[in-house]
């Protein structure tokens, strides 16, 4: 099949539509029904998901009182993404994606309601966290690429950059809603609440996915020899692309250094700011509100602003406020500061990946973006790791601080390899 033919139905039903001016470009990709169906679904569901990522950190710190352990429950939520990112991209480029996003979506469902099941009985022991946040990494591994590359078949190359950065809006925006109403939840009830919440907002996405209408063609059947020269087809593409190369490259750097920040927020904001479960919310809103600040910026911008100089901007802005961000002991001023780290680590995501998903072949954008889930996810649980051995031995402020100085390095060296 010809991998063009996926796209026809997205672009006729944007070719009678009149351009949009103005603020109203910001939300053009929100015409086609489509996707707007997809952006509801996985609104209600991310406020679910990061209301469980904040009740997660805080459980796994009170429980053990170890920023060692934490960093490991974190590692292994990535660890699955580093292990079958690759592999899952190539799924995406033979089997449907909506059928991946389905059953990836039932999958985290279960074990969101089983472990919420556990909580309302008692106390679990830190193992039983450490099993379910592999289980949420494994889902999340197949389910990013599917995801991610479904959304050039709900509005098509035309608007695919503003649903891109409207896709980082929406997740970032959840991220001011969910970590506040975790905070409220674990301060109030406790955090069994936290995860059912989590496990019944999956069924926005399930009844977004029945409401949307895709083209036999997404469902035909695709012949193609699945063997390891197939999966591993994308990064012998790297090679011929300089500019998608050089974003996967700045893209492992952040999630080595940079991404990894969230596995020590809850530790440093018990151990430097002192603050309570609701503070730590209310913390996490703020950083939230910067990233999807950020996202609402390249969304209203478009394509023009799709240059590699705009990943250098954001890895500097993040490195820059992160590390400001390790020094504070007021929360007030630490707020203000993780608002601006926010922004710049969104400004640097939502650009890396329209440059690979706007470059990218069509028969060719599931295992690069695989090759994007690798990098972007796969580099957490080394990063998680690294950042909760160091704050064992110093404090999770300093740790934050080197995961920055990381940042700024690695974007250097990215530069000037790639200048030679």
């Amino acid at each position: 099949m010809n991998p063009e033919e996926i796209l026809q139905p997205s672009k006729a039903a944007n070719a009678g539509l009149p351009p949009l001016k103005g603020w109203h470009k910001t939300f053009s990709a929100l015409r086609n029904p489509n996707y707007r169906y997809f952006y509801w679904g996985q609104t209600v569901s991310l406020t679910g998901t990061w209301t469980r990522t904040a009740a997660l950190g805080w459980v796994a710190f009170q429980f053990t009182h170890s920023e060692f352990l934490l960093g490991i429950v974190f590692m292994l939520n990535s660890l699955p993404i580093f292990l079958f990112a690759v592999y899952a991209g190539s799924l995406a480029d033979r089997i449907p994606k909506i059928r991946i996003f389905t059953f990836t979506s039932w999958f985290s469902l279960l074990s969101s309601l089983t472990l919420a099941v556990m909580l309302f009985r008692g106390p679990v022991h830190i193992a039983y966290l450490m099993i379910f946040s592999t289980l949420w990494g494994t889902a999340t591994a197949f389910e990013m690429p599917s995801r991610q590359t479904l959304m050039v078949e709900l509005v098509g190359k035309k608007d695919l950059v503003n649903a891109i950065a409207l896709n980082s809006a929406m997740v970032n925006s959840t991220r001011v809603i969910g970590p506040t109403v975790g905070g409220l939840l674990l301060a109030s009830f406790g955090a069994a609440w936290c995860f059912l919440l989590d496990g019944m907002s999956y069924l926005a996405v399930l009844y977004a996915i029945h409401r949307i209408q895709l083209p036999a063609s997404h469902y035909a059947p695709k012949k193609i020899k699945a063997d390891w020269k197939y999966i591993f087809e994308g990064f012998k593409y790297l090679k011929t692309n300089t500019t998608i190369a050089k974003a996967v490259a700045l893209l492992s750097i952040m999630g080595l250094g940079g991404w990894a920040y969230q596995s020590q927020l809850s530790a440093f904001v018990v151990t430097q700011l002192k603050i309570d479960a609701q503070g730590y919310g209310w913390l996490l809103a703020l950083n939230g509100l910067g990233a999807c600040t950020a996202a609402l910026f390249v969304a209203a911008q478009g394509a023009q602003i799709v240059q590699s100089k705009t990943l250098y901007t954001g890895a500097i802005i993040y490195g820059i406020f992160i590390i400001l961000f390790g020094f504070m002991r007021q929360p007030v001023g630490a707020a203000f500061l993780l608002f601006f780290a926010g922004f710049g680590i969104i400004l640097f995501f939502s650009i890396g990946n329209s440059i690979i998903q706007t470059k990218s072949p069509d028969h060719l954008r599931g295992r690069l973006m695989g090759i994007w889930a690798l990098v972007f996810g796969g580099g957490m649980p080394i990063g998680s790791f690294w950042m909760g051995l160091l704050a064992s031995h110093t404090s999770s402020g300093f740790s934050l601080q080197m995961g920055g100085v990381f940042c700024l390095l690695g974007a250097l060296a990215v530069y000037w390899f790639f200048r030679r």
